[in-house]
Parts: C-alpha cells; structure tokens; sequence
C-alpha cells in the first residue's frame, strides 16, 4: 500500500512539472513566423492556431493565474501578430469554446475552401456573448 502511495505522488509530481508549451500550428507549413511571438507569451501555457490566405486564429490556453488580464492578454498578442502579419485577419481568443473548434480543424485537417468556412463560423462564434 506504501509504495503504492508513493508511486502515485511521485507519478503526480511529475506530472504537475511540466512546463512545455502545447502548440499546434495549421497547417504546418504557416508555422515559421507565428511560433516565434507565441514562444515569447509568458502569461500562457499553450495555444492552437489555424492559418490560411486571409486570416489567422489563435486559440490560446491562459495560465490560471493571469486570467483576470484575459482581454489584455489577447489584445497584446493581436497586435504582435498584427505587426508581423498586416494582411491578415488575427483573431486570438482565450474562449474554451473557440479552442474545441480549433481542435476539430486540426483534426479534420481541412482543406482551403472548408477551412474558410471553418474560420468564418469560429470568428461568428467569438462574437457571440455567453
């Protein structure tokens, strides 16, 4: 029963010390200039993003702590994204909702004309008030 106990915490300490980054880019090809400014962000601890021609969405993962700054954290990193990207639509979110849709396109790994869609029903969802 001990060692039982014993693995258990240890298994669970482990665990809780992880401290890399969950970061998905797609498609992956887009990821080069965009993994920079998110590997930057202290205030998150992991994000998903979905790029085509016109628009990018980041659906980022806020460190607990720093969700009462939720708007200027996503503000922050809109502009940075905004600066490197002036041709496109960013649209960066800490919406839990958002992020389950991010995760459905990567998934499915859409192709250019469903992944438009796509971004254009998430960007109609971010704009809807819980």
């Amino acid at each position: 029963m001990k060692k039982s106990i014993i693995v258990f915490l240890m298994l669970l300490l482990l665990g809780a010390c992880s401290n890399e980054k969950e970061k998905v880019i797609f498609p992956a090809d887009n990821s080069a200039s965009l993994k920079p400014i998110m590997q930057k962000q202290e205030t998150i601890h992991g994000y998903k993003s979905v790029i085509n021609e016109e628009n990018i969405l980041v659906a980022i993962n806020i460190n607990r702590f720093a969700r009462f700054n939720k708007t200027k954290i996503e503000e922050k990193i809109t502009k940075q994204i905004e600066k490197q990207f002036p041709e496109r639509q960013v649209l960066v979110t800490g919406d839990q909702k958002i992020m389950w849709e991010v995760e459905s396109i990567i998934d499915k790994k859409l192709k250019e004309e469903d992944l438009k869609k796509s971004i254009e029903k998430i960007k109609s969802l971010s704009k809807e008030e819980t």
